[in-house]
């Protein structure tokens, strides 16, 4: 056979295969009228912060909702978050008299996006972050602990939840969980979605799910699913696949629930996925989970050489990010003295050290601080002391590393602490991409009809980095935009 035959011969070969793999896709997510079935206008999947928004929103525009939740609790990253929200034009900055800007607030996105952010949905989000705090305090009842103004890129913007239930994202699930009781929305627990439900021109039309008796259920949805599954950090085979191996190997910060649903469920529709080598770290106390977050910008980060190694000006995402790569063991050393410890972001951080049995190494002196540790006194010593002549003479960014922040803060007032930590991974960046209305795009860019997703389940708003507190604040944005379309679609179908 010729060379041109033999080819032509291939390609028609593969062109089959790849045909008979889409039609047996589509036919294993078509629904199955044997099945116990349950009809309603919309179907939520997962019950974290952008879920619970979504079937609130949902129920309040009249729809009947169900959220199906494979754990028996809220298990997903929410009620590990510290409940900061990142937003402007808010309220409560109005109250404490802190200005800012729409214009600044996406400038801002954007360069911590590396400019890779969607500009489209970068700026939706800037505009609608204030509504996401109304809505929060309107229709949930959330209070907010006064704004507490933090190096950029946080500045002025970050809304943190109050109340007794602590961390934060706790709190908010806690009452976002009350709301959806009082609107007598379903909430099935134990319930593990298998498969979305799909018709022949990739329509999705409901989700299959083993009940918490292992029984198959078809939840046939009328306007639409809503995937708020939450990404997949906890899958190391995926890791591994899109971000590589030393990552796979960072402890976990957030949910160890969240195995790529967003990814796994939706494939059979060929989604156009995005910024999947992409993934959000911080610091963390691996073997306690003890989370000093942004604390690395309060003071030097040490090697277990006693030694600086990177600029302080580093958000937290940041730092954790290039920690692995630029120590194998991935364990660095945060050193603040007692001119911090009032700050209510370092005391909210020592009070998890500390309940966590998480160790902070404590002394008088910097020798007797760096000995606890199991640093070197001398070279810890004259670190410290070489950092804070360079701070007092206006000449920090002239270190080696550099230090570049507008403030840097001195270590020379006892007692002095040393916080150890490693670089985790919380939440990936990549995922389905959506539009402005919360459709799930396909590889045409075209919205895959009845398939909405929300927080982070979706790919496309974040790159790199992001500003803390914007996953949480996202998640409500498109939480609610979700549910409003799911919500017209069903009811354009009554």
């Amino acid at each position: 056979m010729k060379r041109r035959a033999l080819l032509g011969s291939s390609l028609v070969g593969l062109s089959v295969a790849a045909s008979t793999a889409s039609a047996q896709a589509a036919k294993t997510s078509q629904k199955d009228n044997s099945l116990k079935t349950e009809e309603y206008d919309i179907v939520i999947i997962g019950s974290g912060c952008a879920g619970l928004t979504a079937a609130i929103n949902a129920a309040d525009k009249g729809a009947k909702v169900i959220v199906l939740e494979k754990c028996p609790v809220p298990f997903g990253n929410t009620i590990y978050a510290g409940g900061t929200f990142n937003a402007t034009n808010t309220f409560v900055q109005k109250q404490q008299g802190l200005k800012d800007t729409i214009e600044d607030f996406y400038r801002d996105m954007m360069i911590v996006s590396k400019q890779r952010g969607d500009p489209a949905l970068t700026k939706m989000y800037c505009e609608l972050s204030g509504p996401a705090i109304q809505w929060l305090t309107d229709r949930c009842g959330i209070k907010w602990e006064p704004i507490v103004t933090e190096v950029f890129p946080g500045l002025n913007r970050g809304h943190v939840v109050a109340g007794p239930t602590k961390p934060g994202g706790s709190q908010l699930i806690k009452q976002m969980l009350e709301v959806a009781k009082q609107k007598n929305i379903p909430i099935a627990f134990n319930t593990k979605v298998i498969s979305l439900i799909g018709d022949d021109r990739l329509n999705v039309l409901g989700a299959r799910a083993l009940d918490k008796n292992g029984d198959p259920v078809n939840y046939m949805a009328k306007g639409g699913v809503i995937l708020c599954t939450g990404g997949f950090h906890a899958n190391k085979e995926m890791l591994t696949r899109y971000m590589g191996g030393g990552v796979a190997w960072m402890p976990i910060r957030g949910s160890t629930m969240l195995q790529g649903e967003n990814i796994l469920l939706t494939q059979p529709f060929f989604p156009k996925y995005v910024n999947m080598d992409q993934f959000h770290a911080g610091p963390i106390h691996g073997p306690t989970r003890a989370n000093p977050s942004i604390m690395v910008n309060y003071g030097v980060i040490l090697t277990k050489e006693g030694k600086r190694f990177l600029d302080e000006s580093n958000t937290y995402v940041a730092v954790a990010q290039q920690l692995p790569k630029m120590i194998p063991d991935n364990w660095a050393y945060i050193v603040i003295d007692d001119q911090v410890t009032g700050v209510s972001t370092i005391k909210t951080r020592l009070d998890r050290y500390m309940a966590a049995k998480a160790p902070v190494y404590t002394g008088d002196t910097l020798e007797e601080m760096a000995k606890k540790a199991g640093l070197p006194p001398a070279v810890v010593v004259e670190t410290i002391n070489e950092y804070n002549e360079a701070v007092k003479a206006g000449k920090a960014a002239s270190l080696t590393p550099p230090n570049t922040l507008e403030k840097p803060r001195l270590i020379e007032k006892g007692p002095f602490r040393c916080i150890p930590f490693q670089g985790g991974i919380t939440a990936t960046f990549g995922g389905p991409m959506i539009s402005k209305k919360a459709e799930v795009l396909n590889m045409d860019n075209k919205a895959i009809p009845g398939l909405y997703a929300a927080g982070n389940a979706i790919g496309g708003l974040f790159y790199s980095d992001y500003i803390v507190g914007s996953q949480l604040t996202a998640a409500v944005i498109w939480g609610l935009i979700a549910a409003e379309e799911a919500a017209a679609r069903a009811k354009a179908k009554a």
